[in-house]
Protein backbone atom coordinates (compact mmCIF):
# COMPACT_ATOMS: atom_id res chain seq x y z
CA UNK A 1 0.00 0.00 0.00
CA UNK A 2 1.42 3.49 -0.93
CA UNK A 3 1.44 5.88 1.85
CA UNK A 4 1.67 9.69 1.40
CA UNK A 5 4.02 11.11 4.53
CA UNK A 6 2.30 13.68 7.08
CA UNK A 7 1.69 17.00 6.35
CA UNK A 8 -1.14 17.81 8.74
CA UNK A 9 -0.80 20.14 11.91
CA UNK A 10 -2.06 17.34 14.40
CA UNK A 11 1.10 14.91 13.25
CA UNK A 12 -0.40 12.72 16.19
CA UNK A 13 -3.80 11.73 15.57
CA UNK A 14 -2.89 12.15 11.97
CA UNK A 15 -0.53 9.02 11.58
CA UNK A 16 -2.83 7.23 14.03
CA UNK A 17 -5.78 7.60 11.75
CA UNK A 18 -3.64 6.23 9.06
CA UNK A 19 -2.01 3.06 10.91
CA UNK A 20 -5.99 2.63 11.78
CA UNK A 21 -6.32 2.25 7.75
CA UNK A 22 -3.32 0.48 7.78
CA UNK A 23 -4.73 -2.13 10.11
CA UNK A 24 -8.22 -2.10 8.29
CA UNK A 25 -6.42 -3.40 5.39
CA UNK A 26 -4.66 -6.08 6.77
CA UNK A 27 -5.86 -10.00 6.42
CA UNK A 28 -5.77 -11.22 10.08
CA UNK A 29 -6.74 -14.34 9.39
CA UNK A 30 -3.16 -14.94 7.90
CA UNK A 31 -1.19 -12.22 9.65
CA UNK A 32 -1.92 -9.82 12.79
CA UNK A 33 1.98 -8.61 13.51
CA UNK A 34 2.88 -4.88 12.58
CA UNK A 35 6.19 -3.77 11.03
CA UNK A 36 9.12 -2.69 13.62
CA UNK A 37 8.73 0.82 15.00
CA UNK A 38 11.77 1.99 12.48
CA UNK A 39 9.73 0.75 9.93
CA UNK A 40 6.89 2.12 10.56
CA UNK A 41 8.68 5.33 11.27
CA UNK A 42 9.96 5.08 7.79
CA UNK A 43 6.61 4.57 6.33
CA UNK A 44 5.03 7.33 7.35
CA UNK A 45 8.09 9.88 7.35
CA UNK A 46 8.08 10.68 11.11
CA UNK A 47 10.06 10.43 13.76
CA UNK A 48 9.81 7.16 15.60
CA UNK A 49 9.12 9.00 19.10
CA UNK A 50 6.15 9.88 17.47
CA UNK A 51 4.94 6.46 16.67
CA UNK A 52 5.81 4.66 19.87
CA UNK A 53 3.76 7.73 21.04
CA UNK A 54 0.71 6.00 18.61
CA UNK A 55 1.55 2.73 19.79
CA UNK A 56 1.36 3.38 23.07
CA UNK A 57 -2.76 4.69 22.58
CA UNK A 58 -3.64 1.50 20.57
CA UNK A 59 -2.54 -0.52 23.01
CA UNK A 60 -3.94 1.23 25.72
CA UNK A 61 -7.22 1.04 23.65
CA UNK A 62 -6.72 -2.67 23.17
CA UNK A 63 -6.23 -2.67 19.28
CA UNK A 64 -2.69 -3.85 19.29
CA UNK A 65 -0.52 -5.85 21.58
CA UNK A 66 3.52 -6.01 22.44
CA UNK A 67 4.75 -9.37 23.33
CA UNK A 68 8.22 -9.00 24.64
CA UNK A 69 10.76 -10.27 22.13
CA UNK A 70 8.69 -10.72 19.32
CA UNK A 71 6.86 -7.90 18.36
CA UNK A 72 4.09 -6.15 17.95
CA UNK A 73 0.46 -7.64 17.17
CA UNK A 74 -3.18 -6.61 16.07
CA UNK A 75 -5.80 -7.52 18.52
CA UNK A 76 -7.71 -9.04 16.13
CA UNK A 77 -10.92 -9.31 18.57
CA UNK A 78 -10.83 -5.38 18.10
CA UNK A 79 -11.40 -6.01 14.12
CA UNK A 80 -14.94 -6.96 15.20
CA UNK A 81 -15.81 -3.52 17.00
CA UNK A 82 -17.82 -1.75 14.62
CA UNK A 83 -18.32 1.48 16.83
CA UNK A 84 -16.37 2.20 20.06
CA UNK A 85 -16.70 5.19 22.65
CA UNK A 86 -12.72 5.80 22.25
CA UNK A 87 -11.58 7.02 19.65
CA UNK A 88 -14.54 8.73 18.66
CA UNK A 89 -15.40 9.40 15.46
CA UNK A 90 -18.37 10.87 13.14
CA UNK A 91 -21.68 9.33 13.80
CA UNK A 92 -21.93 9.73 9.52
CA UNK A 93 -19.04 6.96 10.39
CA UNK A 94 -20.81 4.88 13.00
CA UNK A 95 -23.68 4.83 10.88
CA UNK A 96 -21.84 3.44 8.00
CA UNK A 97 -19.75 0.82 10.04
CA UNK A 98 -23.11 -0.66 11.83
CA UNK A 99 -23.60 -1.95 8.69
CA UNK A 100 -26.61 1.20 7.41
CA UNK A 101 -27.04 3.69 5.15
CA UNK A 102 -26.58 7.43 7.13
CA UNK A 103 -28.09 10.56 6.27
CA UNK A 104 -28.80 13.89 8.35
CA UNK A 105 -31.69 16.38 8.55
CA UNK A 106 -30.94 19.64 10.24
CA UNK A 107 -33.75 20.65 12.33
CA UNK A 108 -32.43 24.15 12.95
CA UNK A 109 -30.05 26.48 14.20
CA UNK A 110 -30.47 28.88 17.37
CA UNK A 111 -29.60 31.11 19.57
CA UNK A 112 -30.46 31.10 22.73
CA UNK A 113 -29.68 32.03 26.62
CA UNK A 114 -27.50 29.15 28.13
CA UNK A 115 -28.94 26.87 31.09
CA UNK A 116 -26.48 26.27 34.26
CA UNK A 117 -25.74 22.99 32.53
CA UNK A 118 -24.51 24.75 28.99
CA UNK A 119 -22.58 27.76 30.87
CA UNK A 120 -20.63 24.82 33.14
CA UNK A 121 -19.81 23.22 30.53
CA UNK A 122 -18.82 26.15 28.73
CA UNK A 123 -17.02 27.71 31.38
CA UNK A 124 -19.43 30.74 30.47
CA UNK A 125 -21.98 33.09 32.05
CA UNK A 126 -25.42 31.73 32.90
CA UNK A 127 -27.68 33.75 30.39
CA UNK A 128 -25.12 34.32 27.83
CA UNK A 129 -26.23 34.02 24.22
CA UNK A 130 -25.17 30.54 22.79
CA UNK A 131 -25.84 28.96 19.60
CA UNK A 132 -27.77 25.85 19.43
CA UNK A 133 -27.30 23.18 16.40
CA UNK A 134 -29.94 20.43 16.24
CA UNK A 135 -29.29 17.58 13.93
CA UNK A 136 -30.78 13.91 13.43
CA UNK A 137 -28.92 11.31 12.44
CA UNK A 138 -30.80 8.26 9.94
CA UNK A 139 -30.26 4.53 9.42
CA UNK A 140 -31.69 3.63 6.16
CA UNK A 141 -33.95 6.36 6.61
CA UNK A 142 -34.75 5.31 10.86
CA UNK A 143 -33.84 7.70 13.11
CA UNK A 144 -31.19 6.50 15.02
CA UNK A 145 -29.51 9.76 16.95
CA UNK A 146 -30.14 13.16 18.05
CA UNK A 147 -27.67 15.84 18.49
CA UNK A 148 -27.66 19.37 19.67
CA UNK A 149 -24.40 21.01 19.69
CA UNK A 150 -23.79 23.87 21.76
CA UNK A 151 -21.16 27.11 21.19
CA UNK A 152 -20.19 30.12 22.91
CA UNK A 153 -21.82 32.59 20.55
CA UNK A 154 -18.25 34.90 20.93
CA UNK A 155 -16.56 32.20 19.33
CA UNK A 156 -18.56 32.15 16.12
CA UNK A 157 -20.30 35.76 15.93
CA UNK A 158 -21.43 35.33 12.04
CA UNK A 159 -22.56 32.20 12.73
CA UNK A 160 -25.42 33.46 10.59
CA UNK A 161 -23.53 31.86 7.27
CA UNK A 162 -23.61 28.07 8.12
CA UNK A 163 -24.47 26.31 5.66
CA UNK A 164 -26.08 23.10 6.01
CA UNK A 165 -22.65 21.11 4.91
CA UNK A 166 -21.13 23.51 8.09
CA UNK A 167 -23.82 22.11 10.65
CA UNK A 168 -23.50 18.64 10.09
CA UNK A 169 -19.86 18.65 11.64
CA UNK A 170 -19.52 21.91 13.70
CA UNK A 171 -15.78 20.47 14.68
CA UNK A 172 -14.44 21.58 10.62
CA UNK A 173 -16.61 25.09 11.16
CA UNK A 174 -14.89 25.79 13.83
CA UNK A 175 -11.49 25.33 12.78
CA UNK A 176 -12.22 26.79 9.67
CA UNK A 177 -13.47 29.94 11.42
CA UNK A 178 -11.39 30.39 13.98
CA UNK A 179 -8.53 27.34 13.40
CA UNK A 180 -9.00 25.71 16.88
CA UNK A 181 -9.28 21.93 16.48
CA UNK A 182 -10.79 19.83 19.03
CA UNK A 183 -8.58 17.37 20.44
CA UNK A 184 -10.27 15.41 22.84
CA UNK A 185 -13.67 15.17 24.98
CA UNK A 186 -15.00 14.30 28.50
CA UNK A 187 -17.97 12.55 27.97
CA UNK A 188 -20.97 11.43 31.07
CA UNK A 189 -22.96 8.72 29.84
CA UNK A 190 -26.64 8.65 31.07
CA UNK A 191 -30.04 6.89 29.92
CA UNK A 192 -33.08 9.31 29.59
CA UNK A 193 -36.32 8.22 28.07
CA UNK A 194 -37.59 10.24 25.04
CA UNK A 195 -40.97 12.02 26.85
CA UNK A 196 -38.83 13.08 29.45
CA UNK A 197 -37.39 15.81 27.46
CA UNK A 198 -40.31 17.97 25.28
CA UNK A 199 -38.02 18.85 22.03
CA UNK A 200 -36.45 15.41 21.67
CA UNK A 201 -39.73 13.80 22.20
CA UNK A 202 -41.07 16.07 19.73
CA UNK A 203 -38.05 15.41 16.89
CA UNK A 204 -38.77 11.58 17.97
CA UNK A 205 -42.32 12.25 17.10
CA UNK A 206 -41.82 13.99 13.96
CA UNK A 207 -39.72 11.63 12.33
CA UNK A 208 -41.05 8.52 12.94
CA UNK A 209 -39.19 7.03 15.65
CA UNK A 210 -40.57 5.59 19.29
CA UNK A 211 -40.78 6.89 22.21
CA UNK A 212 -38.33 4.45 24.05
CA UNK A 213 -35.02 4.68 26.12
CA UNK A 214 -32.13 6.40 24.59
CA UNK A 215 -28.63 6.70 25.52
CA UNK A 216 -27.04 9.87 26.41
CA UNK A 217 -23.84 11.61 25.78
CA UNK A 218 -22.91 14.76 27.07
CA UNK A 219 -19.60 15.78 25.72
CA UNK A 220 -17.53 18.80 26.66
CA UNK A 221 -15.19 19.16 23.45
CA UNK A 222 -11.90 20.70 23.83
CA UNK A 223 -9.25 22.20 21.84
CA UNK A 224 -5.38 22.37 21.36
CA UNK A 225 -4.78 24.16 24.29
CA UNK A 226 -7.61 22.64 26.33
CA UNK A 227 -10.09 25.38 26.46
CA UNK A 228 -14.23 24.06 26.09
CA UNK A 229 -15.02 24.52 23.06
CA UNK A 230 -18.39 22.62 22.09
CA UNK A 231 -20.88 21.19 24.31
CA UNK A 232 -22.60 17.93 22.81
CA UNK A 233 -25.84 16.53 24.10
CA UNK A 234 -25.97 12.88 21.40
CA UNK A 235 -29.21 11.05 22.27
CA UNK A 236 -28.69 7.38 20.58
CA UNK A 237 -31.02 4.53 19.28
CA UNK A 238 -28.60 1.44 20.78
CA UNK A 239 -31.17 -0.58 18.95
CA UNK A 240 -29.57 0.67 16.06
CA UNK A 241 -26.15 1.98 16.67
CA UNK A 242 -24.40 -0.72 19.54
CA UNK A 243 -21.06 1.07 21.08
CA UNK A 244 -18.34 -2.09 21.70
CA UNK A 245 -14.95 -1.37 23.75
CA UNK A 246 -12.26 -3.47 24.34
CA UNK A 247 -10.78 -2.51 27.88
CA UNK A 248 -7.57 -3.02 29.61
CA UNK A 249 -7.50 -4.35 32.86
CA UNK A 250 -5.57 -3.03 35.54
CA UNK A 251 -5.43 -5.55 38.12
CA UNK A 252 -2.77 -6.57 40.84
CA UNK A 253 -2.53 -10.29 41.43
CA UNK A 254 -0.76 -11.08 44.43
Amino acid sequence: MAIKKVKKLDLKQTVKDMLLDHISQMDLSVETKLPREEELALMFGVSRITIRSVLDDLANEGIITRKHGKGTFVNPVSAGIQVSFNPVMHFSDMIRNSGYTPSVKIIECRTEAASKEVALALKIKEGQDVIVCVKAFFADDKLCSIVQDYVDIELLPNYEDMTTEDMDSLFYYIYHKTGHTIQWDKTEIQVIYSKEIPEIHHIVKKYGGDDKSYLLLKGINYDERDRETLYALEYVDTDLIKFNQIRKKVITYS
